[in-house]
């Protein structure tokens, strides 16, 4: 995770900074688990009360498995999350008094991924929020991956090795001014497995397989001589988004590679072809034989293909595409679907499901405001692959490495046994295998009898095996490794917060959640927030690497129909500017009206502008405005000002009336603010409630 442009600390609403006086970080590798600790310390040397909001980075492949907040009145959990971005989440703890002091740890867990024999990490220098403050930094990494080198190529941290792996620290005075990278190389066919007790339930636990296999390039079927290695033949369901999110002249260079890549079909391949927008198109509606004529057909609708079908519904084509039968109109199974597409996604429990269930493989090349979006986890959540076409990337390579990705899967599966104690394990489905991925398999466990506890014992041991699918007496194995043991249970946490991300039923994901003790985390402000318009900027073309592919062994493809492809469950807003807000001032929900009524009720229990506001936009949710009021604070130099001036706006233009004492905060914040600046603020204002037709007109 890059130091991006994001705003982490601990803010007041009202542009005020709580002052930040310690941070710790303690890093534990435990096989291919990580567990990030990070204990930050605040206090509120503002001068007056302050409602605060915790903003922290979260990547989007990390599990928040606790959040706390130490005051003085004792410890208190922090379940209501909001994901911001893909790489921020957001709390908010509460008013802090002046001059309170308030501590926040949070644990987050990961599975890492293997790149080649080595492992890389990066670390946010968001972690300490401030660049410039003292951080202590703590890295505890267990064998195995200890017996590789391991290294610290961004910052000069003291090493000492110990019996059970490595130990690296620093102290870094002057904060981290970029990220913190660590690297352990020399890791070859290591196998890692670690165990943990299931906190829900006592007698439990929780065994995790990791390796990155090295699969036989060619097997000789059974009774033949074949070899394997040969190309795949392509069963590919082709989908190109048409719609308007599409950036035309990015739409002209896939045409062109589409055409160069098209001609590389060979007669065995199968072929259908679709676009969607508003609606979903299927070009060529059947998995067909590329014949001579069949890709000359379909070479002539890539070059033809444009941005004509309006407003992206891209959850209703990939359940229009998975629907699409061969030749002889039957269902189509083990196939690889490509997308092509500039539409982000922002929910993928139930399209993960639906591709399961009809053992489609979805390869997606994202582009624009699809970039940062879920597509990656949806398609590696399904075996696939995901591409970014970033800035200066060229459309061809990057097709041409996921179609060469499809060709070269192996048809290899892969299940976990485990030895050493009398076990039962929940079923253990095969799931499918590709060459460099980074395998996990994991699966619960109990002993016979149930109340015998397994937590730290040596002799429990895992075995993983693979095998051809069509050659399943050709099997392979690795020898058995013992398990290393998480006694904190982080590990059964983890997978069971993996676990919830596929169930599609609310209330089962919820009585998981609370099962586990797992924050829920609300991603509805993420979805609808405004993306960027430009594509996504990236300084170098994205390595040909995967990210982890996570394969639950607890966890089936479900036998069930495809469950209904659906977008959040969340209602979304009814206007997302100021002029919309303002055309209904009678609105249910009305966030402009609930801003004076709210700054109203606490104008005399505060008694002070600052924190009046604060504890008014710590209460209504106006994000909408966020964008304007920095704009104007440009101008005005202070946030205060900016709302002081909105509130006194709304109250003499828009009949949003103010209270005495409100009105008397408003006017005393104002008060040293010139009478020309008054005026610019108070024309931008004017200018942003018009209609965005008639702002244009005008």
């Amino acid at each position: 995770m890059n130091n991006l442009p994001e705003s982490f600390g601990l803010h007041c609403p009202d542009g005020r900074e709580a002052q930040l006086l310690g941070v710790k970080v303690h890093i534990e590798i435990l096989g291919l688990m990580m567990r990030l600790t990070v204990r930050q310390t605040w206090r509120n040397a503002s001068g007056a009360p302050m409602a605060t909001r915790l903003s922290f980075p979260l990547g989007a492949d990390q599990t928040l498995l606790q959040l706390q907040m130490q005051r003085q009145s004792g410890h208190q959990l922090l379940r209501s999350i909001t994901r911001e971005s893909r790489v921020r989440c957001t709390a908010t703890p509460g008013v802090l008094s002046t001059g309170e002091q308030v501590t926040f740890e949070w644990r987050t867990g990961q599975w890492l991924q293997l790149q080649g024999t080595s492992l890389r990490l990066q670390i946010p220098a968001a972690l300490v929020p401030k660049a410039t403050h003292p951080a202590q930094i703590q890295v505890e990494i267990h064998d195995p991956v200890a017996s590789g080198t391991v290294s610290c190529p961004s910052h000069n941290m003291r090493k000492v090795r110990h019996a059970n792996g490595v130990t690296l620290s620093m102290s870094a005075e002057d904060g981290l001014s970029k990220d913190l990278l660590l690297t352990a190389h020399g890791l070859g066919d290591t196998v890692f497995a670690v165990a943990s007790p299931d906190p829900s339930e006592t007698g439990h636990c929780t065994v995790l397989n990791s390796i990155r296999p090295h699969l036989p390039a060619h097997l000789p079927a059974p009774g033949s001589a074949q070899n394997t290695a040969t190309p795949r033949a392509l069963r590919m369901k082709l989908l190109i988004d048409s719609s308007s999110a599409m950036p035309a002249d990015r739409l002209s260079q896939i045409r062109s590679a589409l055409d160069k890549l098209l001609t590389q079909l060979q007669p065995e391949d199968q072929l259908s072809y679709s676009r969607f927008g508003e609606a979903t198109l299927h070009d060529l509606p059947r998995l067909q034989v590329c014949t001579e004529a069949y890709q000359k057909r379909v070479r002539s609708l890539a070059r033809h293909t444009d941005t004509d079908l309006g407003p992206a519904k891209p959850l209703d084509a990939l359940q229009a595409v998975l629907a699409i039968p061969d030749e002889e109109e039957e269902a189509v199974k083990d196939v690889d679907m490509v997308l092509i597409t500039a539409s982000p996604i922002w929910a993928i429990e139930a399209p993960l499901r639906t591709l399961h269930a009809g053992q489609h493989r979805l390869h997606v090349l994202t582009l624009g405001n699809a970039c940062n979006s879920l597509w990656s986890d949806l398609a590696e959540g399904s075996g696939g692959s995901c591409e970014t076409l970033g800035t200066g990337h060229n459309s061809l390579q990057s097709l041409t490495r996921l179609i060469e990705r499809i060709r070269s899967r192996p048809t290899w599966r892969a299940h976990m046994t485990l030895e050493g104690a009398p076990l039962q394990t929940t079923p253990n489905p095969q799931h499918l295998l590709s060459q460099g991925d980074t395998l996990h398999l994991w699966t619960r466990v109990t002993t016979t009898p149930p109340h015998e506890d397994l937590t730290g014992r040596p002799e429990l041991q895992t075995v993983l095996h693979w095998q051809p699918s069509d050659a399943p007496d050709a099997c392979h194995s690795q020898p058995a490794t013992t398990v290393l043991w998480d006694e904190q249970g982080d590990l059964a946490r983890l997978c069971a917060a993996r676990e919830a991300r596929l169930l599609d039923n609310d209330a089962e994901r919820a009585r998981l959640l609370q099962a586990y003790q797992l924050p829920q985390i609300d991603h509805t402000r993420w979805a609808a927030a405004a993306m960027p318009t430009a594509p996504v900027p990236s300084t170098a073309p994205a390595p040909a690497t995967q990210r982890p592919k996570v394969l639950p062994v607890a966890l089936a493809p479900s036998a069930a129909s495809p469950a209904p492809v659906h977008s959040l469950r969340h209602t979304p807003a009814r206007h997302a500017d100021l002029a919309g807000w303002l055309s209904e001032p009678d609105a249910p929900a009305n966030p402009l009206t609930a801003l004076v009524q709210t700054f109203n009720a606490h104008a005399g229990a505060y008694g002070q502008f600052r924190a009046a506001l604060s504890s008014t936009l710590h209460q209504v949710s106006i994000r909408f405005l966020d964008t304007l009021v920095l704009q104007l604070t440009r101008r005005a130099g202070n946030p205060g000002r900016v709302w002081a001036l909105l509130l006194h706006w709304l109250h003499a233009e828009h009949d949003m009336a103010l209270h005495a004492q409100a009105l008397a905060l408003v006017q005393q914040e104002l008060s040293s603010m010139p009478v020309g600046l008054r005026t610019e603020i108070h024309d931008a204002l004017a200018s942003a409630a018009m209609p965005q037709t008639k702002r244009h007109a005008a």
